[in-house]
């Protein structure tokens, strides 16, 4: 069986609304390993799934996350792509756990800025523990305040270390934060790190791989575990 894990990026965001049930089982249906998702806290505090903090660019609607509540953010159709006709809504956190099950892992990453959300990582570790789905989850985010936190309060959730740039001091941050992965943007993998990474025994998703050129060199490398794409299909051979 081929470890080299499939980690659909926003769902399989490529062809269908990013973050939505739709992408979601577009994406098992298409043999995703992991699907990463993001949260967000809406105005009555509830973790809702959608990258932006604003509900513009993906939905009919317009307004800030943290302005509107739950009920609010249910009525627009985040059906943005239009790749079936229909309505798409947005889902909320403990909606994906209840249906993702034992089916696929899931990579929450905790959207902390520009807007702060805060006490999110209470909320998420609280929910994880309810749906006792600590063991199929990696908690991720640039926010590196948000995974310390996480881990003081939940230690034996996986984090993740997300980048986009060369990180200068690599070693040090993993070693403080001591995460399960890290996850650096695909032209900012840098060998040398992510070679020290695995030989601790650090897991490596890098992000967000578009073309077969580059899936096919990340999985002869000898450190990379899985990568994340928008199209499922740069997985398949022809």
């Amino acid at each position: 069986m081929d470890s080299f894990l499939k980690i659909a990026h926003r769902g399989y965001s490529a062809r269908y609304p990013e973050n939505t049930f739709l992408a979601f089982e577009k994406a098992i249906a298409t043999g995703a390993d992991m699907i990463e998702l993001d949260v967000h806290l809406s105005q009555d505090g509830r973790l809702v799934v959608i990258h932006d903090e604003r509900i513009d660019r993906t939905s009919n609607g317009t307004g800030a996350v943290a302005d509107l509540s739950l009920a609010e953010l249910k009525r627009y159709n985040y059906n943005n792509r239009m790749a079936e006709p229909g309505f798409v809504g947005i889902p909320t956190l403990d909606e994906v756990i209840g249906w993702a099950g034992n089916r696929v892992m899931l990579n929450i990453e905790i959207k902390n800025g520009p807007v702060r959300n805060e006490g999110i990582e209470r909320k998420l570790a609280d929910l994880l523990q309810e749906t006792r789905f600590t063991d199929r989850v990696i908690v991720s985010s640039f926010d590196h305040y948000a995974l310390a936190e996480m881990k003081r309060i939940a230690g034996s959730v996986r984090t993740g270390m997300l980048y986009d740039s060369v990180w200068i001091r690599f070693a040090d941050e993993v070693r403080a934060l001591g995460v399960f992965s890290v996850h650096p943007r695909a032209d900012a993998v840098k060998a040398g790190q992510l070679r020290w990474a695995k030989s601790r025994g650090i897991q490596v998703y890098p992000w967000v791989v578009k073309d077969r050129e580059t899936l096919k060199a990340f999985r002869a490398s000898g450190y990379v575990d899985g990568v994340m794409v928008n199209d499922l299909a740069l997985f398949s051979e022809h």
